[in-house]
């Protein structure tokens, strides 16, 4: 405690009375043009307009990546997720696929939750992880909450996809290839020259057996995807929730699951107060992110947006549930609420996607500034007076440095690539950075503050129609649609967010920057050279799922409490 008051006294004079509550929530795939306060009035949010206003805004927060897994390992650490090799590289998926695979976020790595936890605070997440989970045997969360400082966890391990809604049986032939399984069976024929024909009968029964299993369930021979799945597997490897080390419902009930993650935030909080403690509560949704389902009192709610706007509605009234308990509580004033996403939205699913405002692309896209921005408001009554604006180009990677400051923890001996946000909202100014765009393990562009306009150099893009969606699902990177700007492509983001107008080469402020940059760009490499492991999901033996690690093989229900 007493480390805890000397910070205040030394650096939140005025603002840091005792332990500050922390209560993060992070949307997934929310586009920036989704909220109200970044120019949505389509889709009623009163719960969030009102953090808006009563908060402050940053108007150009911006995310680690523009896909799930390295987004939130980047948010989780305050340091990019190539340090960590939580991203994907050539040939490799771009995310943690299974539940059951031994890849996930490295022990040695400190999270928000630890920092929390270190500074006496009482810990929880709830909802979407998506960072791994065991890694050497069942239940060791080595890679999940429980094993990153977090008291308390209730949620999804994985994350929410289409084919978790899929009705498919195991015996199916959808996926089958027969010339594939003559030669899985060719492989046992010299087998027949050892053994009795009984025997060799009973061999080639397990191989045709073990040949459909495979082929129909897997894609072995499949050397781009070598990761893939049926959806019957995929839903029942990755399809279910755990409360602490138990797996409490399989496959997930997903129109239940956003009134579910709220109760388990609003008893938590309560908790926190039984037992006297500040708290950490990192609430991460499943929606907004594909499937879409809601509960029945949602369905149909949005006229305009159809689905997805029901799920945006339905955020909106758990962050009211939750925010309405701090209010109940007397914990309003006292508590740090920041309301953001992991990234852009997947503007290319069309209406079962979100909006990213005037900016092109979206989420998997790493080049355009529509997976990039995301929102980030702060409430904080006791700090943040109503109405504040900061327009610094700030990160989710700052976060953790954040919860440090407001924990009263040092950093110094981490290595991180965030900054404290709490300068910024003191109105002082801070040291500039530059910030780097990956896909996948690729630098494909960089921004810098110079004389207080915000500059952004593209390297690399994947070739895309004019609105930044790319011909695949996401957009590639590596292969022959990647197109690589020599030199690099420079714009002024305020001034030209839709990034059509590149400055000239030949200009003075171009010929300036492009000497900062490249320099700091060099800089920055070789010191991820140094540093970094290689990427988790280039090792086909951690990402593929493995039995022994696999948390649930029958159907469980779910038990309200």
């Amino acid at each position: 405690m007493v480390r805890v008051w000397n910070f205040c006294i030394l650096w939140l004079p005025g603002l840091c009375y005792s332990h500050t509550n922390i209560l993060i929530f992070m949307v997934d795939d929310m586009g920036i043009g989704d909220i109200p306060c970044y120019g949505n009035t389509t889709i009623p949010m009163e719960n969030v307009k009102s953090l808006c206003k009563n908060g402050a805004i940053l108007s150009h927060f911006t995310t680690g990546a523009t896909i799930c897994t390295p987004s939130r390992a980047a948010f989780q650490t305050g340091r990019y997720a190539i340090r960590m090799g939580m991203v994907g590289a050539e040939s490799s998926p771009p995310v943690n696929i299974y539940t059951s695979g031994s890849d996930g976020l490295p022990q040695n790595e400190t999270s928000i939750g630890k920092i929390a936890q270190h500074a006496g605070y009482l810990t929880g997440f709830v909802g979407k992880w998506h960072l791994g989970l065991n890694k050497y045997k069942y239940g060791d969360m080595i890679h999940g909450p429980l094993g990153h400082g977090y008291d308390y966890f209730f949620g999804l391990p994985y994350t929410l996809v289409k084919a978790f809604a899929s009705e498919d049986g195991f015996f199916t032939l959808k996926e089958f290839k027969p010339n594939q399984f003559l030669y899985l069976m060719m492989l046992v024929i010299p087998l027949r020259f050892f053994m009795k024909r009984s025997s060799f009968f009973y061999v080639c029964l397990f191989q045709a057996l073990f040949s459909w299993f495979l082929l129909e369930h897997f894609k072995p021979f499949d050397k781009t995807n070598w990761w893939g799945r049926s959806d019957f597997m995929y839903k029942f490897l990755n399809s279910f929730m755990m409360e602490d080390q138990t797996v409490v419902e399989k496959p997930i009930s997903m129109d239940k699951l956003a009134l579910r993650l709220a109760k388990k935030s609003m008893a938590f909080i309560e908790r926190s107060v039984e037992q006297d403690k500040p708290f950490l509560l990192i609430h991460s949704f499943g929606h907004v992110h594909v499937p879409l389902f809601t509960s029945s009192q949602f369905v149909g709610k949005s006229v305009a947006h159809g689905r997805y706007g029901d799920t945006l509605i339905e955020t909106d009234y758990c962050v009211g549930l939750i925010m309405e308990k701090l209010r109940d509580l007397g914990m309003e004033e006292n508590t740090f609420v920041f309301f953001t996403s992991d990234h852009g939205a997947a503007n290319q699913l069309g209406l079962d996607g979100g909006y990213n405002g005037p900016y092109r692309g979206g989420k998997g896209n790493a080049a355009l500034e529509g997976g990039m921005r995301i929102p980030g408001v702060i409430h904080w009554p006791k700090a943040v007076k109503p109405g504040t604006y900061i327009n610094e180009p700030t990160s989710l990677m700052d976060l953790l440095p954040t919860v440090a400051d407001l924990a009263g923890a040092g950093t110094r001996h981490l290595k991180l690539d965030g900054q404290s946000l709490i300068p910024l909202i003191q109105g002082k100014t801070v040291k500039q950075r530059c910030f780097y765009h990956f896909c996948r393990s690729e630098i494909f562009a960089m921004r810098f503050s110079y004389q207080e306009i915000v500059y952004k150099f593209i390297l690399k893009q994947a070739d895309s129609q004019d609105s930044g969606i790319c011909k695949t699902l996401y957009c590639p990177c590596y292969g022959d649609d990647i197109i690589e700007h020599r030199p690099p492509l420079l714009y002024e983001i305020e001034r030209d967010p839709e990034e059509k107008h590149p400055i000239s080469a030949e200009s003075t402020i171009y010929k300036t920057l492009h000497e900062i940059m490249m320099k700091e760009k060099k800089q920055f490499k070789d010191d991820i050279e140094k540093t970094k492991m290689p990427s988790q999901f280039k090792n086909k033996y951690k990402v593929m799922p493995k039995p022994w690690l696999q948390e649930a093989l029958l159907h469980v229900e779910y038990t309200e409490h």
